[in-house]
């Protein structure tokens, strides 16, 4: 259950770089509906608020970061944090980071964890789960799904949903469906348990997309360390672990690593946090994110095929968004009703839109 994507995601829950609007509002919603879900379902989702940072290191990031806050703060608690701010909050920091934006609804969540809370909570309403079965056919009559061909026999069916993230493309083939989603892999390495060296997840500004925010006065270097992240969990199983990551890479379905990647992950966590340099590495592995042409998910119904329903393309973001998908999806399905947050995420504007490369 997970085994794939989900199992090499490093959870991260930032809602401070969505840009306002239909991105920002379905990123807080499931920040809230996860909180709500930590409570009833239970189980080790190891959902932590911890906070996040991203780091400025010179004029022209501080810069970016303190018009970005200016927007973002009349939609989110965000923050603009002087260089002493910032180094009284994580003072294991390497100095000479100029500034900081902070947002306190930052954190990360144990993907695998909440994949199974959820599974958990699914079966205890009457829900029936086939493991290690594989989808092989999906069966129509005429422009309706009526059912789905398993290798453990078929499983009639009103309705379907594609869910299968960078492998959606390939069950949609089944039933005569173009899905324009794209493996982009990215590695992580992750270091033994150690004692704590820093609190929240560290990112740095070129993980934001100044542009999308109207922000284009100037620009962010394209190097690879720029666009790096970190979280040290606090709790759960992998209590104390650091996490490293990560890279962009359109190479298909190949989830080897690197030791290219591998040696710029290590210098980047300890050129951030020069503690690291004392914490062995222990694992890594890389993972494959569903990406969509336009960079927008796909949640809904397929344009031309009664029944067959989408819930894809969310790259990287698939732990923040998870929990608004489910929700909102299921009550689209249940009363022929769109919610309006998922508007922009209509299957739909494919059959409006030209598709354009899931590359860019």
């Amino acid at each position: 259950l997970g085994g794939r994507t989900t199992s090499a995601s490093a959870g991260l829950i930032l809602v401070q770089s969505r840009v306002p609007g239909p991105a920002l509002d379905f990123a807080r919603a499931n920040v809230e509906l996860l909180a709500q879900y930590r409570e009833e379902l239970g189980g080790d989702i190891d959902y932590v608020r911890c906070g996040s940072l991203v780091l400025a290191e010179d004029e022209t990031e501080r810069a970016l970061l303190r018009e970005f806050v200016r927007r973002q703060s009349a939609h989110l608690p965000v923050e603009f944090l002087e260089a002493e701010d910032v180094a009284r909050l994580e003072p294991n920091l390497a100095p000479g980071y100029l500034a900081a934006s902070y947002c306190a609804l930052d954190g990360y969540a144990n993907p695998m964890g909440v994949s199974i809370a959820f599974a958990r909570g699914a079966r205890a309403l009457g829900a029936e789960l086939r493991l290690r079965t594989e989808v092989t056919g999906i069966q129509r009559t005429g422009a309706r799904v009526t059912g789905v061909l398993t290798t453990s026999g078929p499983i009639a069916a009103g309705a379907v949903v594609d869910a299968a993230g960078v492998w959606s493309p390939e069950v949609a083939r089944m039933a005569g469906v173009d899905v324009p989603v794209v493996p982009r892999k990215g590695q992580l390495l992750v270091s033994e348990p150690i004692p704590a060296v820093f609190r929240n997840v560290l990112n740095h500004a070129g993980l934001i997309p100044f542009k999308e925010h109207g922000i284009t006065f100037a620009e962010i270097a394209g190097e690879l360390a720029k666009k790096r992240y970190m979280k040290q969990a606090v709790g759960g199983p992998y209590a104390g672990r650091v996490y490293i990551g990560s890279t962009s890479e359109f190479v298909g379905f190949d989830r080897t690593n690197t030791w290219k990647a591998l040696t710029e992950l290590a210098r980047y966590a300890v050129e951030t946090v020069p503690a690291l340099g004392r914490a062995r590495l222990v694992r890594a592995w890389a993972g494959l994110r569903p990406r969509t042409a336009d960079g927008r998910f796909l949640i809904g119904p397929a344009p031309a095929l009664e029944g067959f329903w989408m819930a894809t393309g969310h790259d990287s973001n698939g732990v923040l968004h998870c929990s608004a998908t489910g929700h909102l999806l299921s009550e689209w399905m249940a009363t022929g009703r769109r919610p309006p947050l998922l508007a922009p995420f209509d299957p739909a504007r494919l059959a409006r839109e030209p598709v354009a490369s899931a590359r860019a």
